[in-house]
């Protein structure tokens, strides 16, 4: 308790988290007070995260984790931003006004952070220069000031779990032709986009760009994704400098009658066409009982194989569950984006899953 003050929440992140700087940059945004913590030791490359740590002592295995300032601790991102929008409404809003906005920026969001993890692991356990750089890097900012004796064995440790991982993750010399194009398509996108307008539904940021940067808060760091972003997407690199920390940022929502973004239309292209059909497949094998077993989802006429996870059926079924809970004319009206972006096939409910959808909360 002596760790708390009034009012103030407590974010427990790391350094390579996308997610926590996803949320940091949503508290820092929504002028909400909060005190950054790299609990440091938490990490030491091998086995769990935080044991005899706090994470731990909460009962949490992954960051972020926030301290609400009553003393209570939860992770999960989007469930967190969610109820952050309920105990300080109003107060910069994340989310769009426009409730056919505010599903679109969803769906964005749920893509960026169930796809865009596998291209940057790809690209972080697999190229030569990032397999030096990025346990080294993640590991001095677990651990802080140690010998490099200890460094070098954490950062091995590190390497050799996360190697592993990526195999399972879909980073395999198969998948590697689609993980890499959804990048540079990525950045084409962006880059259009960031001649006309500073985020996806307006002149603020909401729930969509806090997804996006969460995740190329890492790509603007790794060797191989930045030096990318540098020489295809300048404006995108500055652009996640920007969104790191967008407390000076006043601007509004565009009107639901203006076209959609460049951005947006792209992104909500890449969810239609590559996140939600991997999302479906994980849908379909959570249904049939084979979580966490290999499984393979058609991509873009690509047989896909990756492990099946249940958190991604989750979110699929959570999205399926908001766009029945649209009324009809707000389905209406953004049905035609829906559509072209391919989307709208994935976003109804099949056969036996409504009765699978799990509550959605904060973990």
């Amino acid at each position: 308790r002596d760790r708390l003050m009034d009012g103030v929440y407590r974010l427990l992140g790391g350094p390579g988290s996308p997610y926590s700087h996803k949320l940091r940059a949503v508290l820092r945004y929504r002028h909400i007070p909060h005190r950054w913590i790299v609990p440091l030791g938490a990490f030491r490359g091998s086995g769990s995260l935080g044991e005899g740590t706090e994470i731990a002592e909460a009962g949490k295995r992954q960051v972020p984790v926030i301290q609400f300032p009553d003393g209570s601790y939860h992770s999960d991102s989007t469930p967190i931003i969610d109820e952050l929008e309920k105990r300080h409404p109003g107060e910069r809003s994340v989310i769009p006004d426009d409730p056919g906005m505010a599903f679109l920026a969803r769906v964005i969001e749920e893509a960026s952070d169930e796809w865009l993890p596998l291209p940057m692991f790809d690209y972080r356990w697999n190229e030569a220069v990032d397999r030096v750089f990025c346990p080294r890097r993640q590991m001095a900012g677990w651990l802080g000031a140690v010998s490099e004796a200890e460094l070098g064995e954490a950062a091995a440790s590190f390497l050799s779990r996360q190697e592993t991982l990526r195999e399972f993750l879909g980073g395999t010399v198969e998948n590697r032709p689609l993980l890499q194009s959804t990048y540079e398509e990525l950045m084409g996108v962006m880059e259009s986009h960031l001649a006309t307008q500073l985020f996806l539904f307006g002149s603020r940021p909401s729930i969509a760009d806090f997804g996006l940067y969460g995740q190329l808060s890492q790509y603007a760091v790794d060797p191989t994704t930045s030096n990318l972003m540098k020489q295809k997407a300048v404006r995108l690199f500055q652009w996640v400098q920007l969104t790191d920390d967008a407390s000076g940022i006043e601007g509004e929502w565009n009107a639901p009658d203006v076209p959609l973004s460049t951005g947006a239309r792209g992104l909500l292209k890449l969810a239609g066409e590559v996140a939600l059909p991997m999302l479906q497949a994980a849908v379909d094998a959570h249904l049939a009982g084979k979580d966490f077993q290999p499984m393979v989802a058609d991509i873009r006429s690509h047989g896909f194989k990756t492990l099946a996870r249940p958190y991604q059926a989750h979110t699929l079924l959570w999205l399926k569950q908001a766009y029945a809970a649209l009324d009809e004319a707000t389905q209406g009206r953004i049905e035609p984006a829906l559509v072209e972006s391919g989307c709208l096939p994935w976003l109804s409910f099949r056969e036996g899953e409504r009765e699978k959808v799990p509550p959605y909360c904060m973990a």
